[in-house]
């Protein structure tokens, strides 16, 4: 099944739903959801939509598979494939390693939606 290809595609990937839920009611007036409760689950959704997805959000701290995991894993299948890293534990981040690598941004939680969108706005242009 294909997206609606009118808007760009993110993919959301977090482990407290609530998390998930509201950015992805935050940004589905601008932009296609996808979510993932875990790293494991979002290649497999990467698997089916790689194509579609424009940016991937991920929460760095996760069960099963870390964001900077998860990030490596997506670098492999498509290198400029831009990446948003949440975290409510910025202390535990080595935060410039994690930007040398090539992912595109961190915000830490608690975040403004605003915020959230002009960054996506910006990388996205």
């Amino acid at each position: 099944m294909a997206l609606p290809q009118q808007k760009r595609t993110i993919l959301i990937v977090d482990d407290e739903d609530l998390i998930r839920d509201l950015l992805a009611d935050a940004l589905s007036d601008d932009f296609n959801i996808l979510t993932a409760p875990n790293g494991e689950d979002a290649l497999r959704v990467f698997e089916q939509y790689g194509d579609e997805i424009s940016l991937v959000i991920t929460d760095l701290i996760m069960p099963l598979m870390r964001g900077d995991v998860l990030a490596e894993k997506l670098r492999k299948l498509r290198p400029a494939l831009p990446i948003v890293f949440i975290s409510g534990h910025e202390r535990e981040i080595q935060l410039s390693a994690l930007l040398a690598k090539g992912n595109t941004a961190f915000l830490p939680k608690p975040f403004d939606v605003e915020n959230l969108t002009a960054t996506l706005q910006t990388i996205l242009v």
